[in-house]
């Protein structure tokens, strides 16, 4: 704790120091100004000072030179002294000119060009290149790479007020990313010697790994306070990937690797190998990019990898609440200060201010100091338990061989049950499987007047949905397709009592409308199921010649395939506002038919919604219109049973291997 102090205190009188350094001098305020990518030519256009942050853009490909340029009078309180120009952090490389004249340049431009870091961009401004007479001219030349921006604030004023606002710039953006990544990477060194003087220490290899690839992050922010690195060549694309790309994953793969094991968490080996996959991957992409382009493209799927990491260590903290709640608090109040400058940044950044990354910076520095201060709590208090154990070690071994006897015992117990529970349930769940496969064994014959395919699969061994072809010899009177809510045996067991329900209002209701069909139908389901509450949705139809009659309860729309122009259309439901489930005591439900005319050729789609809610491994559904482009390509089948199949595959093919959520299942009636 006193080291804690010691440290914020360094830093308060620094930001005192750099924050006093202000002058009332008065400034000239660069607001307008225009820019060219043309160097020939030098054509200018108008740019607003909010564009500065985002330079790249104005070049083609993100990548070249950019000119721009300002003008100014200096005005009488200023003549004759020794004036300043202010430009604020400047990416990646610029030069500065004066009514022509070269006056100084940041970072390294051309063939190797490097950047300056954190630091600001500021000139003396010659007095003998000044005019006091007439208007003075700026050209700042900035080359970008994908990356570009110049401070939105310019101005001009004495020499000593842009110094004292250059330091304080520097010191926040520059100079304290330099303090902090020098300490981050001595803590770390910290923690290698606690590890390797206790190797059971896991959280301390993995924390001082954490400090030691987050120190190495902030490298890109100071580099113009290391001139060595403009001495090495090195390229300012290595740089970034090594730091903003490298560092940065790998400091969020141990930041989570840590709270791991900090609560002593289990981590599955195909877990640890889906971590190092979102680790290496990235590191893989990034490490092998040829251009800044691809850097920052990369760079993209790098931070999606580490919002995947983020989103691991919360369920693996949740999960662990209720085994391992004090040290999952611990973790959770070590990590508050980090929360906490996260907050403050965004809300400083909400008002334009650009201290925000020192902030969380200096956040996690104090959880660094927090999991210091923990580690030498945890160590005296395992020392005082080692104590204890030597004193006590022969009472507390017997009561613990008994508690554990005692325990294995019950588990044995407990397991045993458990085991015959989940035989018992696995066969009455292939009892009921076989039964309703036996009920729904329909052998058809060969219709005169359509053709039929069909397709079912439950999701579980029992399914809730129900299909029927109702017929007389060989000619094809009606069908239905319903889904019952709900899954399992529950739902198998109503699809077999409303089938005969279904079945049998249909025969005798073949000179009723059939909304009224429908209608008698879901006032006999709701009288024979009881208190049970599951409820269906479903199509029901009746062929009359060249027409068929549909009455939809809820249920999706019907597609029809018109054979004579090879369209689509969808059989709506009709006009009536309360249409809907069957099967629902008290709720108020009218039906309504509608008909349509079929020619020969035509086909009719019917489906439940497990096929249209069946998702790939991105949640992302098969939906309606792919479920009718893939009828419509299906069509070229002869055989509607591989045309049916053609479906199933096409859905399967777009689910990748994803579990099935629904029943599924298709009806294909073809009109001869």
């Amino acid at each position: 704790m006193k080291k804690f102090l010691f440290f914020t205190t360094i830093i308060f009188i620094l930001l005192l120091n750099v924050s006093c350094g202000y002058f009332d001098d008065p400034e000239i305020k660069l607001h307008r100004w225009s820019y060219s990518v043309d160097q020939l030519n030098r054509i200018y256009n108008p740019i607003d000072n909010s564009e500065f942050p985002k330079l790249a853009k104005i070049c083609t490909n993100r990548k070249g030179d950019i000119y721009l340029k300002t003008t100014f009078m200096v005005p009488k309180e200023l003549k004759g002294q020794k004036l300043k120009l202010y430009l604020g952090n400047i990416k990646i490389a610029n030069e500065c000119y004066l009514n022509g004249n070269y006056i100084g340049h940041d970072g390294v431009m051309g063939e190797h060009l490097f950047s300056n870091g954190g630091k600001a961009s500021a000139y003396v401004l010659p007095p003998s290149l000044v005019s006091d007479e007439r208007k003075n001219e700026i050209v700042v030349h900035i080359q970008v790479d994908c990356e570009g921006r110049m401070g939105e604030l310019p101005f001009i004023s004495t020499e000593r007020k842009v110094e004292a606002w250059e330091k304080r710039f520097n010191f926040i953006n520059s100079k304290m990313h330099l303090v902090i990544g020098c300490v981050m990477f001595l803590i770390s060194l910290l923690y290698f010697v606690i590890y390797f003087l206790r190797r059971q220490e896991k959280h301390a290899f993995s924390f001082a790994l954490l400090n030691l690839f987050s120190s190495l992050f902030l490298l890109y922010s100071y580099l113009g306070e290391c001139p060595i690195f403009y001495e090495m060549n090195i390229s300012y694309l290595f740089i970034q990937k090594l730091c903003r790309g490298i560092a940065a994953t790998l400091s969020s793969f141990f930041a989570v690797s840590f709270m791991r094991d900090y609560i002593g968490f289990n981590e599955p080996l195909a877990r640890k190998l889906y971590r190092s996959a979102l680790t290496i991957g990235p590191c893989f992409f990034l490490g092998f990019t040829q251009n800044m382009h691809d850097f920052f493209l990369y760079l993209g799927f790098t931070y999606v990898a580490t919002f995947l990491q983020m989103l691991y260590a919360v369920h693996f903290l949740i999960s662990s609440l209720k085994t391992k709640k004090k040290k999952v608090l611990e973790l959770i109040y070590g990590f508050c200060p980090v929360l906490f400058s996260i907050l403050i940044a965004s809300l400083l950044q909400i008002f334009n201010r650009r201290t925000y990354s020192l902030i969380i910076i200096f956040g996690w520095q104090i959880v660094i100091f927090t999991f210091l201060t923990l580690l030498i709590i945890n160590f005296a208090s395992m020392s005082n338990r080692v104590e204890f154990l030597n004193a006590n070690l022969e009472r507390l071994v017997q009561n613990r061989t008994e508690e554990l006897t005692r325990s294995n015992t019950a588990l044995e117990e407990t397991n045993a049950h458990l085991k015959y529970e989940i035989e018992r349930a696995d066969k009455e769940i292939e009892l009921a499987s076989f039964v309703q496969q036996s009920f729904y064994n329909i052998k058809l014959p060969d219709f005169k007047n359509y053709q039929v395919a069909y397709y079912n699969k439950p999701m579980a061994g029992v399914s809730g949905d129900l299909y029927d072809f109702y017929f007389n010899k060989d000619n094809l009177e009606g069908f239905g397709l319903f889904d019952v809510s709900g899954h399992g045996i529950s739902s198998g067991l109503v699809t077999m009592l409303v089938k005969n329900i279904i079945n049998d209002e249909f025969n005798k209701g073949r000179k009723l409308p059939l909304q009224e069909v429908m209608t008698i139908t879901n006032e006999r389901i709701i009288n024979q199921k009881g208190n049970v509450e599951n409820y269906l949705t479903g199509v029901l139809g009746r062929i009359k010649g060249d027409n068929i009659e549909f009455v939809n309860a809820g249920h999706p729309n019907v597609i029809l395939y018109r054979a004579k122009t090879h369209t689509l259309e969808l059989i709506k439901r009709g006009d009536l506002k309360e249409s809907g489930i069957i099967g629902i005591s008290g709720f108020p439900v009218t039906f309504e038919c509608v008909t349509v005319p079929i020619e020969k050729g035509d086909m009719l789609l019917l489906y439940t919604d497990g096929l249209t809610e069946t998702m790939n491994r991105n949640r992302e559904e098969f939906g309606i219109e792919r479920l009718k482009r893939t009828f419509l390509k299906g069509v070229e089948f002869n055989n509607i049973e591989d045309q049916i199949q053609f479906i199933v595959d096409e859905a399967k093919t777009f689910a990748n291997r994803a579990k099935i959520a629904d029943d599924i299942t298709l009806l294909i009636l073809k009109k001869k």
